[in-house]
């Protein structure tokens, strides 16, 4: 759950801010009727409001997070389910490789531009 909560937010959390300033206007025409009780009917997202910079941080401090508690929460079911804690600890080894490895794929990811080279003529 905490990746998946982690992830989520990765990628919507800049969609919520952006799409959430429909609020605004919705609040003066609740139902479509073409009203304007708060004088806000005309009012228009700021795309601005997120930059690429805040976009990016929030993602990675996002899924850094949720590896981390994952593993957390992973670890204090194995000390629950192994009498003892040696082997509770053992057993978490190849499951700590594998989060390091996703989360480095993962900020890898992210880490690529975003752009598109033109063939050259």
């Amino acid at each position: 759950m905490p990746i998946a909560i982690a992830y989520h937010l990765a990628h919507y959390f800049t969609y919520l801010l952006i799409q959430g300033q429909l609020i605004v206007r919705l609040a003066s025409d609740p139902f479509g009727f073409g009203w304007n009780l708060l004088g806000t009917a005309r009012y228009r997202p700021d795309i601005g409001v997120v930059g690429a910079r805040f976009a990016w941080y929030t993602a990675v401090i996002a899924i850094v997070a949720g590896h981390i508690i994952a593993v957390y929460v992973a670890h204090a079911i194995a000390l629950r389910e192994f009498r003892d804690r040696a082997a509770a600890l053992r057993s978490q080894y190849p499951m700590l490789v594998l989060m390091v490895g996703y989360t480095m794929v993962s900020l890898w990811i992210i880490a690529q531009p975003i752009v598109e080279n033109s063939p050259k003529r």
